[in-house]
């Protein structure tokens, strides 16, 4: 005898049937979702080099195990409909559909979280900016509310609701702030821009328009910072930094030239004065072997003979200590050889009335 379908969907014990027969299914696709994640996908997570797969795969386990048993439930309840007035048959099916986008927006949520904050520990972590880690929080909380807001969006025209008037709202809304925090807008897109286009790092020695030197301490989201000689903090907004001519004395090369200007008497031996120089360079701990010291002889001054010697340190760190020492070591090296560094002076020649008198005409 044939089973008639249609008579058995009005059959309250049938339609128990078929409610337990989704139930079953969605519990033994759970069981096989953690199954497939828990033991198979997890062991080929852990042989990977990387570690964002072990992160993705653990912000998916909750929300896939919770939107399979959601829409197994959900095709359960339905199965009941035949006995559920029209208005209850619309409200249930927009719980469960308000259920499933929800679950469908956390776990795209929680991928998002679960990948930059892998990229925070293992790529931000190996720059020298600071600006990566503090716009990371920033982009996650972004991204958070542009999928809530799309969420929103979504469950409201599934309703049929006019979210036209929410659009417009946004906008404006977005607007008003962006014309509010005008600054700070521009401050942070100036420091995304220094952040990807990176004209210095931090520990950078560097030079502003005005002529302030200091070294890059922080950039930060809204400003950078900067470490003067006198262990002052010079604090500059990033959207004037990108303006302002900089000058990184540390990048690309980060040697650094150590300049000695000195003045010896004119009766000294010119070829004597560079070979002291060129040593006491090439003596020094700190100076490079390459590029070579060198010394030249610069000019005829009112009072000396000038001199230049250069040299090169690998860092700017060594500049200022390398500079004394070497000084030291010139000074003691030309009074050891009886080189004079003469000061400015003045021969003034008197000459009396008397004298002038007592010459002939």
């Amino acid at each position: 005898m044939p089973i008639d379908i249609q008579q058995l969907e009005g059959n309250f014990s049938y339609i128990i049937i078929k409610a337990a027969a989704f139930i079953f299914i969605a519990v033994a696709a759970y069981l096989l979702a953690r199954w497939l994640l828990e033991r198979i996908l997890k062991k080929l997570a852990g042989k990977t080099k990387t570690s964002m797969d072990d992160r993705l795969l653990n912000a998916t386990k909750k929300p896939l195990r919770f939107l399979i048993l959601a829409i197994g439930a959900s095709y359960a309840v339905n199965a009941f409909q035949p006995y559920f007035p029209e208005n209850v048959k619309t409200h249930i099916s927009g719980v469960f559909y308000i259920i499933i986008t929800i679950t469908i927006a956390v776990w795209i949520m929680r991928l998002i979280s679960a990948f930059f904050e892998w990229y925070a520990e293992t790529i931000a972590t190996r720059t020298e900016s600071k600006a990566d880690d503090e716009f990371v929080p920033l982009i996650v909380r972004v991204a958070k509310i542009v999928i809530g807001i799309i969420t929103l969006i979504v469950i409201l025209k599934h309703f049929n609701q006019d979210v036209q008037s929410l659009v417009v709202s946004l906008g404006v809304g977005s607007l008003a702030l962006a014309l509010a925090a005008q600054e700070t807008l521009s401050n942070m897109i100036a420091g995304f821009v220094i952040m990807t286009d990176r004209p210095f790092r931090v520990g950078d020695r560097v030079e502003l328009s005005d002529g302030k030197v200091g070294d890059v301490y922080q950039v930060g989201l809204r400003s950078t910072k900067l470490m003067t000689f006198a262990n002052t903090l010079i604090i500059v907004p990033n959207s004037e930094i990108v303006k302002e001519r900089v000058i990184n004395r540390s990048y690309p090369d980060p040697l650094i030239r150590v300049k000695i200007n000195v003045g010896v008497a004119y009766s000294s031996d010119v070829a004597q004065v560079k070979r002291i120089l060129i040593k006491a360079f090439k003596d020094h701990p700190e100076i490079l072997d390459k590029p070579k010291p060198q010394a030249y002889f610069l000019n005829f001054g009112d009072s000396a003979l000038e001199f230049m010697a250069i040299g090169r340190v690998d860092s700017w760190k060594k500049q200022f200590m390398t500079s004394d020492d070497i000084r030291c070591e010139i000074m003691n090296r030309f009074r050891s050889e009886g080189i004079e560094i003469p000061f400015p002076q003045r021969d003034i020649w008197i000459r009396s009335d008397q004298e002038s008198d007592a010459q002939p005409d």
